[in-house]
């Protein structure tokens, strides 16, 4: 595992979507690799704030169709 498929993977691994063995490769890289290991910190912090921040506020309507749309258009 290098860094760039790290980094291919990062959301995959944030969102406990892939195998085992793929999923240890990555761990082992962030174990050794501190600029991919600060990355995956501050995506995953990132990623838990905006979590946060849409539980509590709730999503705008207006979001949640341009997000649909977005996914569902390509």
């Amino acid at each position: 595992m290098n860094c760039r498929e790290c980094a291919e993977h990062l959301y995959e691994f944030l969102d406990k979507e892939l195998t085992p063995e793929v999923e240890r490769e990555i761990r082992a890289h962030l174990e050794d690799c501190p600029p991919c290991g600060e990355h995956f910190d501050f995506q995953r912090l990132f990623l838990d704030f905006l979590q946060a921040r849409c539980r509590a506020r709730g999503a705008p309507p207006d979001l949640k169709r341009r997000i649909l749309r977005e996914l569902f258009d390509e």
